[in-house]
């Protein structure tokens, strides 16, 4: 029963979990510098699309898309803090 619960949410929680495992593997192969500069530019790009969602298609979909989005910026943000921190490498 309980996993009936999470049907209509693990496509949004899986794409949340595949960009911080992205992220985080970028932050071993890249510096700092980069890693941080393509965090901010996917960043822009999902506030974009999250405004876009608010004022552009509203309604319900507009709220799933923004949720979708949501769930991507907080995905990449988790795996850029956690890459930083166990990264090895330096600016």
């Amino acid at each position: 029963m309980d996993a009936l619960m999470l049907d209509g949410w693990t496509p949004i929680l899986l794409c949340g979990n595949v960009f911080a495992i992205g992220m985080f593997v970028t932050s071993r192969k890249v510096s700092r510098k980069s890693l941080f500069s393509t965090s901010t530019v996917l960043s822009l790009i999902c506030i974009g699309v999250i405004i876009y969602s608010v004022f552009g298609v509203g309604g319900w979909e507009g709220m799933g898309l923004g949720l979708f989005m949501i769930t991507i910026l907080v995905g990449i943000w988790i795996g850029t803090v956690i890459g930083a921190l166990l990264s090895s490498s330096s600016l």
